[in-house]
């Protein structure tokens, strides 16, 4: 009778034993719990003007051959670049963007039995001229269309050492990331404690500036007007929460 009560009370005790899980598994558990965090985003924006512009304009050309459009689009580009040099322009401040060629279409009547043929071929070089002197920007245009140019897709501002003005910016937009999670602390009863992730958006890369477009200049004296640029930060966040 004892000896079966000794046998009983052990197997309960392994029983027992085998249910709970081992030290290590329970460390586990625990490390695989959530800590209790919260995650926002901040921003901030700063004004900036800009230092440079770049100038996207060229020559289009048409002709019934395409290797007579193309020796007229040569020269007249020729001519464009020789006239942007002697305005200041350095040669490492022009750069070509673009060259197509392609052929232009007959239009047949609608109804009618004859395909379209081609007709001729056009040409487009475009180059793109960076400007230093931003109180230039008219006056280059107006030369550029003087010397031949008849196409012109923008002019698009920028800064010089873009990084260096988003410092500004960038302890402001952490700031806002912090206001914000107190904000949703206190409403959900918790408090924001350390700092556990931070993180630029765009993987710490600026934003390009703003383009702005403009149509092609026909009058002398175009008016160019750089303003201010609104440069932007936005950071992610996170927080941990204790009561």
């Amino acid at each position: 009778m004892r000896l079966a009560s000794l046998l009983v009370v052990a197997g309960a005790l392994a029983a027992a034993q085998a249910a709970a899980p081992p030290a290590s598994a329970q460390i586990r558990l625990l490390e695989a719990n959530p800590e209790r965090s919260i995650e926002v985003t901040g921003e901030a924006s700063i004004e900036a003007a800009p230092d440079f512009a770049t100038v996207t304009l060229g020559v289009t050309t048409t002709s019934k051959e395409a290797g007579d459009a193309m020796a007229a689009n040569a020269k007249a580009v020729n001519a464009l670049i020789a006239a942007l040099k002697t305005e200041g322009v350095a040669a490492a401040d022009i750069q070509t963007s673009s060259l197509s060629v392609s052929p232009s279409f007959s239009n047949p009547a609608p109804g009618s039995a004859t395909a379209p043929a081609i007709v001729g071929y056009n040409v487009e070089n475009m180059v793109t001229v960076t400007v230093h002197d931003l109180s230039r920007i008219g006056a280059l245009i107006d030369k550029a269309v003087g010397s031949g140019a008849n196409a012109m897709y923008g002019v698009t501002f920028g800064k010089d050492n873009l990084s260096a003005a988003l410092d500004k910016a960038r302890p402001l937009a952490v700031a806002d990331a912090r206001r914000k999670a107190d904000i949703y602390a206190a409403a959900a009863g918790a408090r924001v404690g350390r700092l556990m992730e931070l993180a630029e958006q765009g993987g710490g890369e600026p934003a390009p500036l703003p383009r702005r477009v403009y149509a092609s200049a026909k009058a002398a004296s175009t008016p160019i007007e750089p303003g201010q640029d609104k440069l932007t930060i936005t950071v992610s966040a996170r927080y941990e929460l204790t009561q």
